[in-house]
């Protein structure tokens, strides 16, 4: 039977000891001026990023924050959570689906929001794989939807929450991801809405990632499970995500990408003996690994950028800006996604694939085995 005393050390593990380096500061002040007195809108809120991102945009003042979500239970959680700590915010919990055009169009109607952050997005790589109508609808339509909304609606900012895994994808969820991304790059005009994104690695210990499930095999007395001994991730903590992203309204002019370092991508199996050992048990002896093989889309090394995408310095020394290249006019990418829309609509998986795949050139969906991607990410 497992130890409760170790349930409880699990509980008190300081996650950022696990990212092998010092977590990273940031001038919230900056930032706090484009939101102080703002009606600022967060979408998908009640998750791990977008109920940081409510919990620091509430410390800077804004004049109304609207929690956007379909998760009904955790976003009334939230706004319990943020009642008690901070009594004096203007807090609107908003249920909605944001590829619902009636949905977006309602709240944006009602609440004419100047800044938007869109965190809303289908996350887990395996069971997108099977999901893939679903990760369409959402990272895909969905920011579409809301991205047309901001700009109609005259909105000041609008920062899409991306991550490491659009670049050179092998899942769906990646791909969608970089499609987004695309979205936003259509939308850039000279005036009017400032479209940005923000690439993230992993946030350690937000709801489902591999800290989270570890911890969870921590209590029941293990084993851990690793998918491979050489996959490995960069990571950061919750904190510097909601920070990153809150500097990206004092650093974007429109249409750029920022990237935080966020040093060495750590091997997720140290990660899981340090786990180990910060609950004062030792890995191998107390508590074992085990390899139970890479999942669908999983790659052993995500990265931050192509090689076609130039880095620029910004003001901040731990962010960088990217320029895309652009691949499509506005015009063609429209069709792409009216060929995705119909293909979608069909429900064809394949066709779906290919027209990802017309979008994303390096899209590589083909199945492979763990041999062939560890081999290809050591070349």
């Amino acid at each position: 039977m497992p130890d409760p005393k170790t349930n409880d050390r699990v509980l008190d593990v300081a996650l950022e000891k696990l990212l092998g380096r010092h977590q990273a500061s940031f001038d919230t002040e900056r930032a706090g001026r484009h939101i102080r007195g703002k009606v600022v809108l967060v979408t998908g809120a009640a998750g791990s990023i977008g109920s940081e991102l409510c919990r620091q945009i509430a410390n800077l003042r804004p004049h109304v924050l609207v929690g956007f979500d379909q998760a009904e239970t955790p976003l009334f959680h939230l706004e319990r959570e943020l009642a008690q700590t901070f009594p004096e915010l203007a807090f609107v919990p908003y249920i909605g689906n944001i590829a619902q055009r009636h949905d977006v169009n309602a709240v944006m109607n009602q609440y004419r929001p100047s800044i938007v952050f869109h965190a809303a997005a289908y996350k887990h790589v395996p069971m997108m794989e099977r999901q893939i109508l679903a990760a369409v609808d959402n990272n895909i339509f969905g920011t579409w939807q809301i991205a047309l909304a901001a700009s109609r609606h005259g909105v000041e900012y609008f920062v899409l929450i991306s991550t490491d895994k659009v670049v050179r994808p092998v899942s769906v969820m990646g791909a969608t991801k970089r499609v987004a991304e695309l979205v936003l790059r259509s939308l850039q005009r000279d005036q009017g809405t400032k479209f940005l994104a923000v690439r993230f690695g992993n946030v350690i210990g937000s709801s489902g990632s591999v800290v989270a499930i570890f911890k969870e095999q921590i209590a029941a007395g293990g084993p851990l499970t690793v998918t491979h001994p050489e996959m490995r991730r960069y990571f950061m903590t919750a904190s510097e995500a909601g920070q990153l992203v809150l500097q990206a309204l004092d650093l974007g002019e429109g249409g750029e990408i920022f990237v935080f370092d966020m040093g060495e991508p750590v091997r997720i199996v140290d990660l899981a003996r340090d786990l180990i050992r910060l609950t004062g048990l030792e890995p191998d002896l107390d508590l074992h690994i085990k390899f139970s093989g890479v999942r669908p889309g999983e790659k052993l090394f995500e990265e931050l950028h192509l090689q076609s995408e130039h880095l620029t310095p910004t003001q901040h020394p731990k962010i960088k800006s990217l320029v895309q290249p652009v691949n499509f006019s506005r015009v063609e990418l429209r069709g792409n996604l009216r060929e995705l829309k119909r293909r979608r609509n069909s429900r064809d998986a394949a066709g779906i694939r290919l027209q990802l795949k017309c979008l994303i050139p390096d899209f590589c969906p083909v199945p492979r085995s763990d041999q062939q991607i560890y081999d290809q990410a050591k070349a």
